[in-house]
Parts: structure tokens; sequence; C-alpha cells
């Protein structure tokens, strides 16, 4: 007896180990009644008080108490997943210690997924921020980011109560981007991939040299809730004011032009807010900037010398124009007097040397200005402005010679002379004494040379009709003889 007590002291002190006495205590079914949860049940022994059970799990050195209980069976819920091992069990009454048993756990149920929440931009820091709502499963140990579409890059977050990611630097927020989020718990098994979602993005565009503004966003969705709104947010150049306008998501309207016509806005920026329907929860775009299109503007333009030509009579005038602007027009503005106001004279293509030709000689001033629009037309770079005297009008003289001999080349010519300058207004018929119409001309230079249509008329006398508005603004017409001698 001395010896069977001191055995069962051993066996109790060294458990596991079967008992083989008459009273044996044996646990009899053990398997996994549910996801991580285990029954035991074993056989009762009378008087039995309670039963203590001991567990040891996979890489625990030796069994430990789990549990204190009087009845026959218990459910062992894990509260550390184990992913497809073994966890050990004994019980033990009084002196009596059961066989050790191993029940076999296998994580087989699929991570539950979680909910996507916002994916916007955060403005201070020009990076995109996505949160969501966590996984349900209490063995979620992280999250796996999936970014693109299809997925081209993964990142973690590891914490099943961390639920916000910021992007890094080299995922542009002006941009937009796709992306989806599973949970996974501690035995690395995923859950389905969220839905797609994506930024606010944001975009500006102008016509070249329009000043209609053309916002365009894209659609935001799996939004908590829905979208209820679209709110764009806008700042205009010199202007503290911050604007905006709502589009409500059922009208599925994704863009707004705006127009602005004050030609000193050289800029506008906008953002947009996508809002759910409860206006509880709003996400953001970044900002984005257009620089209003006016074209290549000249820096400088001016007349560099505006000088009288007594001979034709005209104004003679040199351009000095920006060398870097490239523009295609150019407005000559002309007035007559201090007091008079400035009419356009002509549209110059270039700025090369300019003969104002249309010169009254009652005038004693011109002045002139230059004005060179940039390339959209919208601001004009205007020059100083630059005058020229004209001499007084001496008297109103006509003289006309009455014989010319062609083989002389000394008198070959009929040329009348006009010792008073034209102001505009020319012109110069020949006729035979039967009044056939023989040559005519309305440039002063041209000199008649006793031909008709090349072939020299006959020797005799031919009659002459000039018209002439002088420059004092008179009209004169003139009739006289020509001799021709050969």
């Amino acid at each position: 007896m001395r010896h069977t007590a001191t055995l069962l002291l051993l066996l109790t002190l060294l458990a596991p180990s079967r008992m083989t006495a008459q009273d044996s205590l044996r646990i009899a079914r053990y398997y996994v009644a549910s996801h991580q949860v285990g029954l035991l049940q074993w056989n009762a022994l009378p008087g039995a008080a309670d039963y203590s059970l001991y567990r040891q799990m996979p890489g625990q050195q030796g069994y430990s108490l789990r549990t204190v209980v009087t009845d026959t069976q218990y459910y062992d819920t894990l509260h550390r997943v184990v992913c497809g091992d073994t966890v050990g069990y004994y019980v033990v009454c009084d002196s009596l210690v059961s066989d050790t048993v191993g029940i076999f756990y296998q994580d087989n149920l699929p991570t539950s997924p979680c909910t996507l929440h916002l994916a916007t931009v955060d403005d201070s820091l020009q990076r995109i921020h996505l949160s969501w709502n966590p996984s349900p499963d209490t063995d979620v140990m992280g999250y796996y980011i999936c970014m693109g579409n299809p997925c081209r890059d993964f990142d973690t977050v590891w914490g099943r109560m961390n639920t916000t990611y910021l992007c890094d630097n080299s995922v542009d927020c002006h941009k937009e981007h796709s992306f989806r989020i599973l949970a996974f718990d501690s035995c690395f098994q995923a859950s389905p991939l969220t839905p797609y979602y994506h930024n606010p993005v944001i975009s500006l565009t102008a016509a070249p040299c329009s000043r209609t503004l053309h916002v365009a966003w894209n659609r935001y969705i799996n939004m908590p809730d829905s979208v209820g709104r679209y709110i764009v947010w806008y700042r205009i150049h010199g202007d503290s004011t911050l604007y905006h306008k709502g589009f409500p998501a059922a009208t599925g309207t994704f863009a707004y032009d705006l127009t602005v016509s004050n030609l000193d806005v050289k800029w506008v920026e906008a953002c947009v807010t996508p809002v759910n329907s409860n206006d509880s929860l709003g996400a953001s775009s970044a900002w984005e900037r257009l620089v209003f299109d006016v074209g290549d503007t000249a820096a400088y333009a001016r007349i560099a010398t505006a000088v009288y030509d007594e001979t034709l009579p005209s104004v003679e005038l040199t351009f000095d124009v920006d060398s870097a602007f490239h523009g295609t027009e150019y407005r000559l503005m002309r007035a007559s007097a201090a007091d008079t106001a400035f009419e356009l004279l002509t549209t110059l293509q270039s700025t090369a040397p300019y003969s104002d030709l249309d010169i009254n000689r009652t005038a004693l001033r011109y002045i002139y200005r230059l004005e060179v629009p940039d390339l959209c037309r919208q601001r004009v770079v205007t020059s100083d402005t630059l005058g020229v005297d004209l001499p007084p009008v001496g008297d109103i003289t006509a003289f006309f010679p009455n014989m010319i001999r062609p083989e002389d080349p000394e008198n070959s010519r009929f040329c009348p002379l006009y010792f008073s300058p034209l102001a505009a207004g020319y012109s110069l018929d020949i006729y035979n004494r039967w009044g056939l119409h023989l040559w005519h001309t309305e440039r002063l230079e041209d000199c008649w040379d006793g031909t008709r249509d090349g072939t020299p008329v006959p020797q005799g006398t031919y009659v002459f009709r000039a018209h002439v508005r002088h420059a004092d603004g008179s009209d004169k017409t003139y009739f006289g003889n020509i001799t021709v001698i050969r």
C-alpha cells in the first residue's frame, strides 16, 4: 500500500499520465465544437466536488490551470487564435489525474471584411488620407492597403483598430487613384477586398485666351450613407472671399462653367467636397489652380520717329516694340490736334517703317500713338504719343509746259509742276483735237511721253485736262494745249 500511494503521488506530480485504478478519471470526448471553441467531457467520480482542468497552448512550456468546474464538461473558448495546431488538456480531481488529450484547432472561418469610410486629401500635407471601419472579428491583426486597379502595390497597417492610412508623397494627390482594403487575422487569412474607392479629384481647364473656366470632378463612390451632394469651393485672384456652389448628387452633375470677365483676375483655384446624404461626413480633393492665358504681351511699345516729308507729302514713322513679342497686329492711331480724339489710321502687320500718305496740308500738326494688343486681344500696351508739325501751306500755283520734243532728251515729256504740295487727289488726261482719249494717270510722278499705247502720236496740238486737290483742300481742274514737235 505504501508503494501504491507513493506511485499515485508521483503520477499526480508528473501529470499527464493514465490512471489504472478502479476509480480512474478519463476524458471521454474532446473535439472542436465551433470556431476556436473546444468541448471536453469526462466521467464523474462519486463524491467529487469539483474538477481542475489543465491546458497547454502551442509553444507553452508545461501545463497551467485553465479552470475549476463542478460539471463534467467544459467549453474552452480560445482568445488566442490557433492556426492548425494542437492544444493539450488533462483533468485532476482529488488525487486522480486523467489521461492527456489534444484538440486540433484550425482557424477555418473567413475573416470578416472591413467597410470603407473616406478617401480624402490632407490639405496641409498634400497627401491622400484613407480611413475605414474596422473588421468585426476580434482576431484581426491588421489590414492590407491595395493601390491601383488592378492592385499593383500593397502596404500594411497593423492593429485591428488602426484604421487610417496616409499615402506617401509618391502617390500624387492631384490625380485619381483606386484603393481597396482587406483585413487579415492572426493566421494571416485574408478577408474579401472591399469595393474600390477613389480620392476626390477636380480639374480646371480653359480654352486658349478664354475667360470661361471649365470645372470638372470625378464621381465619388462608397461613401457611408452615400453621397448627397458635391460642393465646389473656389477662390479668385484679388478677392479674399471663399465662394462655393452645391450640386445634388442625384442630378449626376460633375461639371460647372465659371466665367470671369474681369481681365485683372489672373487665376482661379478650386476644390470639390463630396458630402454624405445627412451632411455629417465629407471628403475633399486637393486644391487646383488655373492661370488664365492672356497670350504673349509686349513689355513696351513706342513710336521711335515721326518725320514730315514735304515731297510726297507724307509722315514717315518708325517703331520700337519689345523684340520678344511676336504679335501680328499693331494699331496706329492718329489725331490731328491735341484736343481731338485718336482714330484708327491703319492696322500694321509688322513693325516695319510706315508712310502716312493721308496728309491734309491744312492740318498744322499730327499726333500719333501705337497700340499693341496681346495675342488674346484682351490687354493693350500703349505707346507714348509723338507729334509732328506740318509747315505752313504756300501759294497754290501750277505750271503746265505747252510744247514737247519727244526726240529731245531735255524736253521729251509733258510733266506738270505744282508749287504747292498736294493734299490728295490727282489725275491727268491727254486728248487729240477730235476728243480721242490718248493717255491717263493718277500718279503725280508720271509724265506723258507723246505716245498712245506705246505708239508715237503725230506732230500736232493736243489737249490736256488735270484735276488737282490742293493742300488747302481746294479742288481745281486745269485745261490747256500741248504741242508735239517732231
